[in-house]
């Protein structure tokens, strides 16, 4: 099957459905988002490291660990006890975006709220908790490691201060001088280490928040066209779904031109008010008929539907009782040149002239020759007379827009039981891609 045919044929049948598949959700989306309240965004900015990150993983690596931290629950409950703010933990949690800004430290952190107030208390809270968070993580225990050399240096400078006494008392007191020595180096040891973990703590720097969440002044917008075109786009996915389950538990052929080639037959036209296509109609039945040596044409459906009888009277009108004009036909009857056929000079002259070359046969003059027409009637398959079905019959069959594959298979059972020679197929009207 072409894609134009293809399409066509989705359109035509299932325009509806596809037209209904589109809209509906179309529609639904829009009055959803209608329907939502306002949102508002309050956003803040955090110098995550002092260090500018080397390559775009240590940047994604930095965002990450900031999105962690400010997504946890626990640190959202404890923000918000420590603020006196009330609501749902994982509520908040969902309304929290985290995003990189390029390769830089710099992360934004964005609370969205209904409420323009609420959206900045809380994403100040977070703020806030989440620089102390990155603190601690950095940091690590350092303050109390700090904390517990400043202690022992202390109690080191208690201990040193008898020993140095009694060493200046006895200068040759060896075991004073000794004891001396000994705290003396521990308090240098101590101090050393002391001063390389500050050099590391300095070195690993704080986070810093570089812009505080403000109070919003504009809402959000909705994004009514990018949700409505999604919403579209996966009504059409689903009604295309629709369509192709039909068409495998039901398959169609579409048009009158698709069911003569299913039956390899040529399509006899369409019929139409128009009296000069009904006309042509009638002609092509007529030649077919010739062809097949036929003198009753009977017309049936591809569906079990019954034929309407104003359907058969006007193929069998325009077929057996044309209503055009006598037909002029020019044949020489003698070995001179012949004028033009259609020669109006020739025409005009009377048929019974002596000196004309040629004979002048109207539409009557074959029954004045005593030769009848072959074709004989036109009816549906239920007009038919039990006793006329030994004659030489030929089937016409009317189509319409679709026609069930079931139903073509039905024709093809029909001639074989009958044995009758298939002259065509002619559309019902109902076509609109069908010969006119």
């Amino acid at each position: 099957m072409e894609a134009n045919e293809l399409a066509t044929r989705l359109l035509r049948r299932y325009g509806l459905l596809l037209l209904l598949a589109v809209v509906l959700p179309t529609v639904a989306m829009g009055v959803f988002v209608y329907r939502q309240q306002p949102t508002y965004t309050a956003h803040a900015r955090i110098l995550a490291a002092a260090a500018t990150p080397r390559a775009q993983a240590e940047a994604v690596a930095l965002v990450s660990q900031v999105r962690a931290i400010a997504t946890s629950r626990d640190l959202v409950a404890a923000a918000l006890s420590d603020t006196r703010l009330f609501g749902d933990p994982d509520e908040i949690v969902a309304n929290v975006v985290v995003t990189g800004l390029g390769t830089s430290a710099v992360v934004d952190l964005a609370y969205t709220d209904t409420d323009p107030l609420r959206a900045q208390q809380i994403a100040a809270a977070l703020v806030k908790a989440t620089t102390t968070q990155l603190d601690k993580v950095r940091i690590g225990g350092l303050p109390e490691v700090l904390k517990s050399i400043d202690d022992q240096l202390t109690d080191l400078a208690k201990k040193r201060a008898p020993l140095l006494a009694e060493a200046q008392a006895n200068p040759r007191d060896l075991i004073a001088l000794s004891r001396l020595s000994g705290i003396d180096r521990l308090i240098n040891d101590l101090s050393g280490d002391r001063n390389r973990l500050a050099e590391d703590a300095a070195a690993a720097g704080h986070a810093t928040v570089l812009a505080s969440p403000t109070v919003p002044d504009q809402r959000d917008p909705r994004g009514l066209p990018a949700k409505a075109g999604l919403a579209a786009i996966v009504g059409l996915a689903l009604g295309l779904i629709a369509v192709g389950c039909i068409e495998t538990l039901r398959p169609t052929v579409s048009g009158a031109a698709r069911v003569g080639r299913l039956l390899d037959v040529p399509v006899l036209g369409a019929i139409r008010s128009d009296p000069v296509a009904l006309s042509d109609v009638g002609r092509r039945v007529r030649l077919a008929a010739q062809r097949a040596k036929v003198s009753t044409v009977v017309l049936v459906r591809a569906t079990r539907a019954l034929v309407k009888p104003e359907l058969v009277d006007r193929v069998e009108a325009a077929t057996l009782r044309p209503g055009a004009a006598p037909a002029r036909v020019a044949i020489p009857i003698d070995g001179r040149q012949s004028p033009v056929l259609g020669d109006p000079s020739m025409m005009d002259e009377p048929a019974t002239q002596a000196t004309t070359a040629l004979a002048v046969i109207t539409a009557n003059d074959n029954n004045r020759a005593g030769r009848a027409p072959a074709l004989r009637r036109v009816c549906a398959l239920d007009e038919l007379d039990p006793a006329a079905e030994s004659d030489k019959i030929g089937l016409v069959v009317l189509v319409g827009a679709t026609t069930r594959l079931a139903a073509v298979h039905s024709v093809r059972d029909l001639m074989a039981a009958s044995g009758w020679p298939l002259l065509g197929v002619l559309g019902d009207g109902t076509d609109p891609g069908g010969v006119r």
